[in-house]
């Protein structure tokens, strides 16, 4: 995992932990005190509930969502129509909302959620996830597919006829030539696919003009949900590489960092990654035309002008503002807030080498205030869950989650030999009120058993260095808060980054430097697990010895994601791995 990634994580991924209010002002303003939590924390978290009214738990006005999709039913008068002649009416035009620019928009090289919400209207894989579901699958390129009942061979089947943006045709060997780029170009989000394919060569087969199969060398029981990935596996034009390769860029990668050329219903007229892209209806889709004739995703790096663009209507669709705005605009008319499970879960990383002894470890997991954090800072977005999702394979619900028990924490610091008046330092980057509200409930939390806790604020990208450098364990903080989610529906892609020995420092996301000889085993043999059953045995094994044998972190909560649409847009359906992201194919405004 390079550093492009790490970038989606601490960005992404952690400055989302979304709030909606639950209970009063009053009643909150005796619990925080009763807790001990600081004033400052009681006034940010205030603020963030807005005064503490109970919000929605969906969209208002008139036609509200369900709570996990957007609408349902056809639209009156919105049969979609073929090209794109002419100007684009207002109802055709879906705006998107970016916080930031998008640098690199080639697809087998860009390993962030902002980017792959432009490839699902640009970019086409064989598959995709069907709706919320992160098991089962539906056609994108593939019409149709099988596997070997060994899981060793899988075929694919494209329609004849289908062209990339540029007018080439896409092929059974357009297929094998773009997995040959993403394999042998080895950026970003290579590990998704080359787990399982390490040679296109040998393992890819151009059967004939529609038709390619995939052979293993094993059998590779999630072969099919890395093919649904959002990261890696899209389907480029070769003519476009051929064009504008170079012989120190074999790849075209510096020309497709800046261009798009696939063969999704959309494709670029406007590109300026600092501000906005502009995606227009393409004429040679393959599929059914899409409702809209043009998507605009839009860079606004404010948060005030985000919200302001949604209540204005001047924008339809936004994945990132702060907890305040997002509980608003549950109430707000002109918005709908879609909120779902997804697979991202957030914790505390502990310092493995500064705080050795597992019996501390545990000690101060039993001190963290989860329900509180649930509760008052969450707001009940999120759940206390493990290292992954419960929607994950491998989840074993038979494992115990993590919980608050002071008696059992100050027990074991006694027995461990710590004394009253122990100080640990919890860091946090500045602007993320929301851990720093975390960070004084615990504070709180451990003063009651005798344990100080230094709560210091650094620069985001000073922790970011700080996380994924090789800086000495000794010099970083006791505590650091996280969050990730996999690539796609599999455990190891959430453990090995983050808890594997190889992984340490520069070398993945394990920024505590934990290291566990059986952990590491266990990971390793379910990187190349051959049956679903050895996945659920490896997971559950790994699972009880990263949260309770040895504990690697302060597990607090699987997150309830959010998509803010404006009041008539309908069709939206999230899923648990396209975090952040939009099905634009089957979207489309009511009326």
């Amino acid at each position: 995992m390079g550093n492009v990634r790490d970038e989606r994580i601490l960005g992404s991924r952690q400055i989302q932990s979304l709030m909606g209010g639950v209970g009063t002002r009053r009643s909150f303003l005796k619990r925080a005190v009763a807790i001990g939590l600081a004033s400052p924390a009681i006034a940010g978290l205030l603020a963030a509930c807005g005064g503490g009214s109970t919000p929605a738990t969906s969209g208002s006005g008139a036609t509200a969502p369900s709570p996990t999709s957007a609408g349902s039913g056809p639209a009156t008068g919105a049969s979609p129509t073929t090209g794109t002649s002419g100007p684009t009416s207002a109802n055709k035009e879906f705006v998107v909302l970016l916080t930031g620019a998008v640098p690199d928009v080639d697809p087998q090289s860009a390993y962030d959620n902002a980017a792959s919400s432009l490839f699902f209207g640009t970019y086409e894989m064989l598959i995709r996830f069907d709706g919320e579901s992160t098991t089962e699958f539906v056609p994108m390129l593939a019409k149709s597919w099988e596997q070997s009942a060994d899981l060793k061979e899988f075929t694919f089947v494209i329609d004849a006829g289908i062209k990339f943006h540029d007018g080439s045709d896409c092929d059974a060997q357009s297929v094998k030539d773009s997995f040959y780029r993403l394999l042998n170009m080895a950026r970003g989000p290579v590990s998704v696919i080359s787990r399982f394919v390490s040679d296109a060569d040998k393992q890819i087969t151009v059967v004939d003009a529609t038709t390619v199969k995939f052979t293993m060398n094993k059998p590779e029981p999630l072969f099919m949900s890395a093919m649904a990935s959002e990261y890696g596996p899209f389907v480029m034009s070769m003519k476009a590489m051929a064009a504008n390769k170079t012989d120190a860029d074999p790849f075209a990668h510096e020309w497709f960092s800046q261009n798009m050329v696939g063969t999704g219903p959309y494709k670029v007229t406007e590109a300026a990654p600092q501000d906005r892209f502009v995606l227009d209806r393409f004429d040679g889709y393959h599929s059914k035309a899409p409702f809209f004739d043009r998507l605009v995703f839009r860079v606004v790096a404010e948060d005030a002008t985000r919200r302001q663009l949604m209540e204005s209507g001047e924008a339809h669709g936004v994945t990132t503002l702060p907890a305040e705005d997002v509980v608003a605009l549950q109430t707000n008319p002109a918005t709908q807030v879609v909120a779902y499970d997804s697979t991202r879960c957030d914790w505390i990383r502990m310092n493995y080498v500064t705080i050795a002894d597992p019996k501390v470890r545990l000690a101060l997991t039993y001190a963290w205030p989860f329900d509180d954090v649930i509760e008052f800072v969450l707001k009940g977005f999120g759940k206390v869950q493990g290292p992954i999702a419960d929607t994950v394979i491998g989840f074993d619900p038979k494992i115990p989650v993590q919980s608050t028990d002071l008696d059992k924490a100050k027990s074991l610091l006694a027995e461990a030999g710590v004394k009253d008046g122990e100080t640990y330092v919890f860091m946090y980057a500045a602007g993320s009120a929301q851990i720093a509200a975390m960070a004084q409930l615990y504070q709180a939390s451990l003063k009651k058993i005798g344990i100080n806790l230094d709560i210091q604020q650094v620069d985001r990208g000073a922790l970011l260095d700080l996380n994924y450098g090789d800086k000495p364990a000794t010099d970083r903080p006791h505590f650091v808060s996280t969050g990730w989610w996999p690539d796609y529906n599999d455990p190891w892609s959430q453990f090995y980054p983050n808890f594997h020995t190889k992984s340490i420092g520069s070398k993945g996301a394990n920024s505590s430097y934990y290291s566990n000889k059986d952990a590491d085993a266990l990971m390793d043999k379910l990187e190349v697990s051959s049956s679903i059953d050895e996945i659920v045995d490896l997971t559950g094994k790994t699972l009880q010895i990263l949260m309770w044998d040895d504990p690697a972190g302060i597990f607090y909560a699987q997150i309830k994601a959010t998509t803010i649409l404006a009041h008539d847009i309908r069709g939206f359906v999230p899923n648990g791995i396209y975090i952040n992201s939009y099905n634009f194919n089957e979207m489309f405004r009511e009326g």
